[in-house]
């Protein structure tokens, strides 16, 4: 048997996800702001995970709560953990070694950059700096500088580099469920697996949205709503996993925090691997603290309240991370040029294609066919799980945060794309997840009451989580059958190679096409005036 707590996994986690930062730290700053942020930055590791506490309320409170949490878990299923998380780790494409999304040439393009340029990675064809939120991809990319240094060529240092970005994957997953297991006290080898494998295969019923586009749809469910969109967690790992995986580890172990000492730390890591993930992150640390505000004052300890605060940890988080992370990503042409925050969908139907006579008419059309798509989207995306759970989470508070963030980011929008509802819906999924899971593991209580409501929204909620399935499996099927189809060596996968226009048909001039990825112009920005190395 082994013995999982929070205590005990929150030193790993807390390392993983700082690691990502200390590099970057490392590698893009100057010398002196290197020692600031990375100092910083392991203050903040070991206050959060090592700090001994030392008030008498204090210990008893951080002795309840690890003796609640610990969780035993049979080797095996342990062992079955690691396999599970190695499996999708290998079918999500993360370092080629299976059939990659569409996404990928991108992705592989970043990570080559990131890989086989030096740092601050710079493309002097169109001044320009790579400005992503590139977090994830680092310490495996270390690994592939390393064996540059070592005398490999670019191809020998991009498989090794590719290896490394896998296991860093592995890894982190591993972490994330057992975290899950602890989250939700999963104490029975058979909530452990429901725990896992619920994660895997969680998701929306988009298989019924689908139901009429299908042919359209067939190898990815999720566009069923038009513009709207909110992914899976296999969706996540198969197309944005570098803005997916640490979010998840962040908020699982926010929702375990027993103070808000952490909280700007754990914010800082999210916000340097996912922007929007982070968004709404930072709706659910928003609420927690409130919470535990309004229980302090209740048991009149709000001075201990404000006193986690303002602790070393959070403090040092705003002043020597947040800082350079800000700059850093605000530097980015999306956002500092032409990514202006627009409230609401662009309308398909324009002026110019419609008579007057139409006019009136075909406008309304589409706003009550916009109106019904978000309605149908609504309920098969999230509202039939918040429902059928209803019943059980209508007095907390955080159920409250996780719907009205869900109901609201459709209608955000950031430049040209729909990235923000599906981004910074991450953590809400996550926080549903957590619920329908917390529903399922008592199953004994609602399964002996015959005839009772909660039986019937029991069942009613299995058949909803398998039909959710599908969407996963459908991903699941995708990369199989594209194997099937072209191998492993698909050229489609990494036609793009790399950022810097150099890549026949995709030359530039402006830099201006890859917006999203750049700052033109860097040393125009204070990240790069300031802060970070001389550009090569």
């Amino acid at each position: 048997m082994l013995t999982l707590s929070y205590s005990s996994i929150k030193k790993y986690a807390f390392c993983a996800l700082a690691l990502p930062f200390i590099v970057f730290a490392i590698g893009w700053l100057e010398w002196y702001w290197a020692v600031v942020a990375v100092g910083a930055t392991l203050a903040c590791i070991w206050l959060g995970c090592f700090q001994r506490q030392k008030s008498n309320e204090e210990k008893k409170i951080v002795s309840l709560s690890e003796s609640e949490e610990k969780i035993a878990v049979k080797k095996w299923i342990f062992f079955l953990l690691i396999f599970i998380a190695l499996v999708w780790v290998w079918q999500s494409g993360i370092g080629g070694f299976w059939a990659q999304s569409k996404d990928y040439p991108w992705r592989n393009a970043i990570y080559r950059d990131i890989v086989l340029k030096d740092w601050p990675v710079y493309y002097d064809l169109y001044d320009g700096a790579l400005v992503y939120y590139i977090g994830f991809w680092l310490p495996p990319a270390l690994i592939g500088k390393l064996a540059l240094l070592f005398g490999a060529n670019d191809i020998a240092a991009f498989q090794v580099a590719s290896v490394a970005i896998f296991i860093w994957s592995v890894v982190f997953i591993v972490i994330l469920f057992s975290l899950l297991i602890t989250l939700l006290k999963a104490d029975t080898t058979k909530k452990q697996l429901l725990v896992i494998l619920g994660f895997v295969f969680f998701s929306g019923l988009d298989i019924l949205g689908s139901i009429e586009p299908l042919g359209a749809n067939l190898y990815h469910l999720e566009w069923w709503a038009d513009d709207y969109q909110y992914s899976s967690f296999t969706t996540c790992m198969f197309w944005v996993f570098n803005q997916s995986i640490i979010p998840w580890v962040s908020l699982a172990c926010l929702l375990q925090e027993k103070t808000v000492r952490n909280y700007v730390f754990l914010g800082m890591m999210c916000l340097f691997s996912g922007p929007l993930p982070f968004i709404g992150f930072f709706l659910f640390c928003v609420a927690l603290g409130i919470i535990k505000c309004v229980e302090a004052v209740q048991n009149k300890k709000l001075a201990m309240f404000l006193k986690d605060v303002v602790s070393p940890s959070n403090m040092l988080a705003v002043a020597f991370i947040f800082v350079f992370i800000a700059t850093y990503l605000l530097s980015n042409m999306a956002i500092s040029g032409d990514g202006a925050l627009r409230i609401g969908q662009d309308t398909t139907v324009t002026r110019e294609s419609i008579s007057d006579t139409e006019e009136v008419t075909e406008e309304q059309s589409s706003t009550f066919e916009n109106v019904g798509t978000y309605l149908k989207f609504v309920l098969f995306e999230f509202g039939f799980y918040a429902l059928l759970i209803a019943r059980k989470n209508y007095k907390k508070p955080l159920f409250y945060v996780m719907l009205g963030g869900l109901l609201i980011f459709p209608f955000v929008k950031i430049g040209e794309g729909y990235d923000f509802p599906m981004r910074a819906s991450i953590p809400a999924l996550f926080y549903l997840y957590y619920l329908v899971m917390q529903f399922f593991m008592e199953e004994k209580y609602w399964m002996k009451k015959k005839g009772t409501t909660n039986r019937l929204l029991y069942i009613v909620l299995v058949i909803v989580f398998l039909l959710g399935t599908v969407t996963p499996i459908v991903e699941f099927y995708r990369g199989c059958r594209q194997v099937a189809k072209y191998s492993l060596d698909n050229p489609l996968e990494d036609y793009l190679y790399t950022l810097d226009g150099t890549t026949p048909g995709w030359e530039v001039e402006t830099g201006y096409e890859y917006a999203n990825f750049v700052a033109l112009n860097p040393g125009q920005h204070a990240f790069f005036r300031y802060f970070a190395k001389d550009l090569k």
